[in-house]
């Protein structure tokens, strides 16, 4: 990427609004403002201590004035419109260059339009994809880490999604990178610090300190792996998946969830008192108190069809033992299944109007990552307490035709999935990016702790050498340590004006 000159874009969002946003940075960013730039504070209907009536001529401290400006050029003076202009010298803006940003009406003619006349001084060109991060990044600004943060906050697709990118973009996951660069550093540096008096009798780490230290830093490396593996393997929407055996009302509550949350559905699911209606499991899209998830309703859970081993991980028994075509029933355990292993959330479903069997009792034995336990039916005349084995888990009393419980239902499921992904602070393209990384630090560490279990046979200049591996791969990670073509695989997924 050219990173040279100074650039100009829209960075509000496309269309019509009541103000949209120009940015521009680079060192001659107020130059090619302030030909087309009248400070005429009286115009403009703002009243705030911090804005000034006129730019102050010392350009050394950030301000903030309003005026007029004009879009289309000196050509047409007359053509002129309210603006706010924010300034920020060298240093002290998001990219670390001279700023200024002009507030506009949100017409898409008069930013266009501003755009061209800032460009036609040939004083600015416009930035591409990602530059203005990027020149924070290259400033100092930011790290690796937050700048893929920034992505992560525009591509969020629901409250807690944005709330995980914020959390990376205030720096939790770059402190804890430089803190444990920090012991890699410091280790590393009082071993070297005993190569130049090894002739002396002086020891500035002993054995068991390195060890401890770099056990520590290794669980810290493992966390972060396991962190960023787990969000890896989380859909982009989380699944929250429907589960009981046939007929006990899933398709029924599956229907009440879409109509009392505005879902949205390909179609409704069928609804028979004949057992084993659902073959097949239907989707539904929703959003509840911020949490956007997909709502699956599947067929009836069929112990002994879905797996004679109790493991949904294995294949049903018609594909373990006969090359014959699989039943209906077989192939909707199969899709029980597939939805299972996908599920972020698990709604296991229970017929509060029947005792409870040994097929309720599999269900609850699931292995899944979390769950909710829902009894159904509660209009039902002989619609009792229901029996409950595990008091741990969240239970919901429900009603699809009298419409109870299924406010309280949505809500606890938009609980459920904040609380699962609530640790999951690491947006989903430094995941990906950092897992090489984090697994060669990790085996540079064990390679160092391993040389380290045998005093007598160990050669410390290898284990500096594995620590220095260690500080490299954290260093691609953060960006301490990078190269032009991952620079151009982060920003080119950037869009303009960021």
């Amino acid at each position: 990427m050219i990173v040279d000159g100074t650039i100009v874009a829209q960075a509000s969002a496309q269309g019509s609004a009541a103000r949209g946003i120009i940015r521009i940075s680079g060192d001659e960013s107020l130059d090619a403002v302030l030909p087309f730039f009248s400070p005429k504070a009286s115009q403009n209907n703002l009243s705030t201590s911090e804005i000034v009536p006129t730019l102050s001529k010392d350009t050394t401290i950030p301000q903030i004035t309003c005026g007029m400006f004009r879009p289309w050029g000196n050509e047409t003076p007359f053509r002129q419109v309210k603006v706010i202009l924010f300034y920020w010298p060298s240093g002290r803006g998001f990219t670390g260059e001279q700023a200024v940003e002009l507030h506009l009406p949100g017409s898409s003619s008069i930013l266009n339009a501003s755009i061209r006349t800032l460009c036609s001084t040939g004083k600015v060109r416009l930035a591409n994809r990602g530059e203005f991060t990027l020149r924070a990044f290259l400033n100092g600004r930011l790290d690796l880490t937050q700048a893929e943060a920034i992505l992560g906050a525009i591509d969020a697709t629901s409250d807690n999604d944005l709330n995980n990118a914020l959390k990376q973009l205030s720096g939790t996951l770059s402190r804890k990178f430089s803190d444990l660069r920090d012991l890699l550093l410091n280790v590393l540096s009082e071993m070297e610090a005993g190569f130049d008096f090894i002739d002396e009798d002086i020891e500035f780490i002993s054995f068991s300190q390195a060890h401890e230290k770099l056990e520590h830093a290794l669980e810290e490396i493992e966390e972060t792996l396991q962190a960023s593996s787990t969000r890896l393997s989380r859909n982009p929407a989380p699944r929250v998946v429907l589960v009981g055996r046939p007929n006990v009302g899933k398709s029924s509550l599956f229907n009440a969830l879409i109509d009392k949350f505005d879902g949205k559905a390909s179609g409704k699911a069928l609804v028979s008192g004949v057992a084993g209606t659902t073959r097949d499991y239907l989707e539904a899209e929703l959003l509840i108190d911020g949490v956007q998830f997909t709502l699956v309703d599947t067929a009836g859970f069929e112990k002994e069809v879905l797996s004679a081993s109790g493991d949904i991980n294995e294949p049903p028994v018609s594909q373990r033992n006969a090359p014959s075509m699989p039943s209906h029933r077989e192939l909707a355990q199969g899709a029980l299944r597939k939805a299972l292993n996908g599920a972020s959330l698990v709604v296991c479903c229970f017929d509060s109007a029947k005792s409870r069997t040994k097929l309720e009792e599999e269900i609850e034995g699931l292995s899944v990552q979390a769950r909710i336990d829902v009894f159904t039916k509660q209009d039902l005349k002989n619609a009792g307490s229901p029996e409950r084995a595990n008091t741990d888990v969240s239970t919901i009393e429900t009603s699809a035709t009298a419409n109870k419980g299924i406010e309280k239902l949505g809500k606890q499921i938009a609980v459920k999935l904040c609380s699962v992904n609530e640790n999951s602070d690491i947006v989903p393209s430094t995941a990906l990016r950092c897992q090489e990384a984090l697994r060669n630090a990790k085996q540079s560490l064990q390679n160092a702790l391993n040389l380290l279990e045998n005093e007598a046979l160990c050669d410390e200049s290898l284990v500096a050498s594995e620590l220095r591996l260690a500080l490299n791969q954290i260093g691609l990670i953060t960006g301490q340590v990078h190269t032009d073509d991952l620079l151009d695989r982060i920003f080119s997924r950037f869009c303009i004006g960021k």
